[in-house]
C-alpha cells in the first residue's frame, strides 16, 4: 500500500517537473538576415547566447577562408570572426554593419541586417524539427504574431567554420 502511494507521489512529481519544463520562459533575440522578403528573413537565437550587439565595426578581410567568413573585427583588442549567415544559405552577402557577438569562447559574431525585437516564449512555443526534418543550421521554428521565425543553431555554424578553417 505504501509503495503504491510512493509511486503515485513520484509520478506526480515527475509530471509536475515536466510541466514546469514546458512552461519555462526563454527570451529570444529576433533579427533579420539579408533583404526583407515579406518577413521571411526573420531569425531567432536565445538572448542568453548574445554577449553584445555591435554597430559600425570595421571588418578586416582574411585570405583563404570560406566565402561566408567576412573576416575579423576588433572588439576591445580581441579578434572576432565575422560569419555571414546569408552567404552560408547561398544568398547574396549582406552590406550591413550590424553584428551579434556570441556569448561563448568561440570569438565569433554573426553579421545581421536588423534587430527586430526581444521576445519571451515558453519551450512549447518552439517547434523543434524532427529527425526527418533535421537541418544543419536550424533547430526549429518559433511562431511570433503568426509568422514563423527560424531558430538558428549558432553552435553548429561556429563548428562548421572551425572545421573548414582548420582544413584549409
Amino acid at each position: 500500500m505504501s509503495e503504491e502511494i510512493l509511486s503515485l507521489i513520484k509520478d506526480s512529481k515527475s509530471n509536475l517537473n515536466e510541466e514546469k519544463q514546458k512552461n519555462k520562459h526563454e527570451t529570444w533575440l529576433i533579427f533579420t538576415i539579408g533583404e526583407s522578403a515579406e518577413g521571411k528573413n526573420l531569425y531567432a537565437i536565445p538572448a542568453e547566447s548574445v554577449k553584445e550587439i555591435l554597430r559600425d565595426a570595421t571588418v578586416f578581410p582574411l585570405p583563404f577562408v570560406p566565402s561566408y567568413v567576412d573576416g575579423v573585427l576588433n572588439r576591445y583588442g580581441d579578434p572576432y570572426v565575422v560569419i555571414d549567415p546569408s552567404v552560408l544559405e547561398g544568398k547574396k552577402p549582406q552590406n550591413s554593419f550590424l553584428f551579434i557577438v556570441m556569448n561563448d569562447d568561440s570569438h565569433s559574431c554573426l553579421r545581421i541586417t536588423d534587430v527586430r525585437d526581444f521576445y519571451t516564449a515558453t519551450e512549447k512555443d518552439v517547434v523543434r524539427f524532427t529527425e526527418a526534418e533535421l537541418s544543419d543550421y536550424y533547430d526549429g521554428t518559433l511562431t511570433i504574431n503568426g509568422q514563423d521565425v527560424f531558430v538558428l543553431k549558432v553552435q553548429a555554424i561556429i563548428e562548421k567554420v572551425g572545421k573548414e578553417i582548420a582544413a584549409a
